[in-house]
């Protein structure tokens, strides 16, 4: 079972991902999508939409990409390209991605920028004219072009006719991209429109999270999730920031999922907010809210004790009182879940604050019989790595579920992936569903040990280095040895003899500690899902 299946939902309403089905059609962000969708139907150029992280950019350029070719006629006349991250070393880097991206065939490394730019401009004359397409080229991080590339862009708005531009150019940018603009008056005053998106308003936030909700429904009707006071709370947490509520939303879905509850009230939420929610200055709005609702939960106590005029009636009031989500005080318990909430089947438990458990792949092992580690181990990170490159070396794989557990196990991620430099991680012990290892398959062990730490920098720095062949970071746990991390190299072989021809062609110093391997002990657990290639 999906855990989002327990609250009656068909699909995850809080996902990390631009899904278009979830755009919600704020009055900014539907105008932004009008205007963008007319300018490229007019052929009118250049358009840039600028806005701080989290207020829906992605969403809205996949929104945008959906609604040109939402009909048949569409598709066939309006030809979009998405170019997800433009920081290129050089303008020739740039024009060769461009060309590839386009579709023209045949680009060759040694073509010069200036051939390079006539074949766009012979393209797109030929698609635009020829073919009466319009060709669209969208830019996502747009804060990330070089000098030398937006140089490039104004000049393909100069391929053009007499009635419209050859290229249609929509950029999507974080706000220091304002100032580049600024610095570059010949750009900036090609610009057809210039959007700015700003977060959304309390009304606007409890809109979005009650339409994400009735999509997950598939628009059926349901009792809310969120109280109003919990939606206020997720609104003071987050500033209207769309990618920060749907952050803290997936958060309190979980945590009425191990608490066994149905709807969230103020203080549930408030108890999941991460910390870059609640910076020092926020804590005056959380004390005069709390303030507040204190006062309203004694009018409603007041009211309804001179509502009524005997013992029982009070009574009843002060049942109401406690039961009242308003004042609710139980905490998480962050090492039990009720039975009837998730099968042991698809759960394991992690000993991290306030959400213990999360759905994992179905594994082959007995995840409740093995006493192994919650956790594999922890790591220091350093600069300039993310989260999905880090789960690709330790896990095999960065889905929704194994980031979704990371991510639980460390509140000090940011919303975006990104992670500052000496962050300490903690590796929750993820048992993956692949079966990596099959009998009769030998394979080269490079290096092994106790320490994650270790032999995940020997992992990094000799493949870094192209000392050792290409290898896998490979940790495992049995009941014999606990739990050991591997390097091992990136192929199985058929027998001995073929392993050992790969061995002889290693250098001295990495022949030391390598060992052919040919079969695992029964009761492994293995957590990196990658598929070992066959050596050829």
């Amino acid at each position: 079972m999906e855990y989002y299946n327990i609250l009656n939902l068909k699909k995850e309403p809080f996902s990390n991902s631009p899904e278009p089905e979830f755009f919600f059609e704020s009055p900014k962000h539907i105008g932004c999508l009008q205007k963008l969708e007319l300018a490229v139907r007019l052929r009118r150029g250049l358009n840039v939409v600028i806005g701080d992280v989290g207020t829906g950019k992605t969403t809205l350029c996949r929104k945008l990409i959906q609604q040109l070719s939402y009909t048949t006629d569409d598709s066939q006349e309006i030809e979009t390209h998405l170019l997800l991250d433009p920081s290129f070393n050089n303008s020739t880097e740039f024009l060769q991605t461009t060309s590839l991206l386009l579709g023209i065939k045949d680009v060759e490394d040694q073509e010069s920028e200036w051939q390079l730019k006539e074949r766009i401009k012979n393209y797109l004359f030929s698609k635009g004219v020829n073919e009466e397409k319009i060709i669209v080229l969208i830019i996502d991080e747009g804060q990330k072009i070089p000098e030398d590339c937006l140089e490039i862009l104004r000049e393909f708005l100069n391929y053009e006719t007499n009635n419209f531009k050859l290229l249609q150019i929509i950029i999507f940018a974080q706000k220091e991209f304002k100032k580049i603009l600024h610095n570059r008056s010949n750009l900036s005053d090609r610009i057809n429109t210039l959007y700015y998106l700003k977060p959304l308003n309390f009304q606007q936030t409890r809109a979005m999270i009650n339409y994400r909700i009735s999509v997950a429904r598939d628009l059926e009707k349901a009792s809310a999730l969120f109280s109003f006071w919990a939606l206020l709370a997720v609104y003071l947490t987050t500033n209207g920031y769309p990618r920060r509520v749907v952050s803290l939303c997936h958060q309190v879905i979980l945590a009425l999922i191990i608490r066994g509850r149905k709807k969230a009230g103020f203080f549930l939420v408030r108890s999941c907010r991460d910390a870059m929610f609640a910076p020092s200055f926020k804590k005056i709005k959380w004390a005069v809210v709390s303030i507040l609702i204190l006062i309203a939960v004694g009018i409603t106590i007041t009211a309804a004790i001179l509502q009524y005029n005997n013992a029982n009636a009070y009574k009843q009031a002060i049942v109401i009182k406690h039961n009242s989500e308003y004042i609710e005080t139980n905490p998480i318990q962050t090492h039990s879940i009720p039975q009837a909430s998730i099968s042991p089947e698809n759960a394991i438990s992690l000993a991290i604050p306030d959400l213990a458990i999360l759905q994992v792949d179905n594994v082959d092992n007995n995840v409740d019989d093995i006493k192994m580690p919650e956790y594999m181990g922890r790591l220091r990170i350093e600069q300039g790595v993310t989260l999905s490159k880090i789960l690709q070396n330790i896990y095999g794989r960065s889905g929704i579920k194994t980031t979704q557990a990371v991510i639980l196990a460390n509140q000090q991620i940011h919303e975006s992936g990104k992670i500052i430099a000496g962050t300490i991680l903690n590796f929750p012990s993820i048992p993956t569903s692949v079966k990596t290892i099959k009998e009769g398959r030998y394979f080269i062990q490079i290096e092994n040990g106790k320490a994650m730490e270790d032999i995940y920098r020997f992992f990094l720095e000799n493949s870094h280095k192209r000392k050792i062949p290409k290898s896998v970071f490979f940790p495992y746990w049995n009941e014999k040895e606990g739990m050991t991390f591997a390097v091992v190299v990136d192929e199985y072989f058929d027998n001995p003899q073929s392993a050992q021809e790969k061995i002889n062609k290693l250098s001295a110093a990495i022949k030391t500690k390598t060992k052919i391997i040919s079969r695992w002990d029964a009761d492994i657990v293995v957590f990196n899902s990658h598929v070992f290639k066959r050596n050829e």
